[in-house]
């Protein structure tokens, strides 16, 4: 799966990335801001992606002008409470102090309320991250009673809280070309060999939102109009 907005695309994470992800994460760079610190191995790694390689987890590649700079993710959905658990991380120093996370995080925001409908997001954020401590209340989240004082702390996200803190980031990103309503999403051959796909295209039919669907080979492509 591919989503496309603007000039970003997240790509569902598949096994021929595992690597370039772990070496990312093992990286200092990332490292030091991950709850989890030890070495991970290529065993350790591949035991996490088939574990996460279903229709609860969302690992994403994230890609800007075909370069792949970071790992986005919603995590540990639950369907029935529609709650999940949000991160991202950028691979590289250089990116990021860009807009680059705040696209990302936007167009994971987009498939979690618009696509998925989840009424609550969760994050957890080690305080000495004071980047991350930022960036998560640039986007509406708030700390959840209770979580002073701990190592990792977590943060509570809702669809109001949401569109109440980021109208301020369309409105600033809108004369770099950013808009909202040019979601282009593709469900490749891969997703359909198991019941992601399937599941997917539901979500994304049951939206409401309005797409066109059409199908190039073997790929099925909504774009939205």
């Amino acid at each position: 799966m591919k989503i496309e907005t603007n000039s970003i695309q997240i790509e569902r994470l598949q096994e021929t990335d595992i690597e370039l992800v772990r070496n990312w994460r093992n990286s200092a760079f990332v490292r030091q801001h991950m709850n989890f610190r030890e070495q991970i191995t290529p065993e350790m790694q591949l035991k996490w992606f088939h574990s996460i390689d279903n229709f609860n987890n969302f690992y994403f590649i994230l890609r800007y002008k075909g370069l792949k700079i970071g790992l986005g993710n919603i995590k540990n959905v639950d369907w029935e409470e529609l709650s999940g658990e949000a991160g991202v991380f950028i691979a590289e120093k250089q990116h990021l102090s860009s807009f680059l996370p705040v696209v990302g995080a936007l167009t994971l925001s987009e498939l979690v309320f618009r696509i998925f409908k989840l009424n609550k997001l969760y994050s957890h954020v080690i305080p000495d991250n004071k980047r991350a401590v930022r960036f998560n209340k640039l986007f509406g989240y708030k700390r959840v009673a209770g979580e002073e004082g701990k190592e990792s702390q977590l943060y509570e996200l809702t669809p109001v809280m949401f569109k109440k803190t980021t109208w301020k980031f369309f409105m600033l990103m809108k004369p770099l070309g950013y808009k909202t309503g040019n979601m282009i999403i593709t469900l490749h051959a891969q997703d359909y060999l198991t019941d992601f796909g399937p599941q997917m295209e539901k979500k994304i039919l049951d939206s409401g939102m309005n797409f066109k669907v059409s199908k190039v080979g073997e790929k099925v492509i909504f774009t939205e109009v």
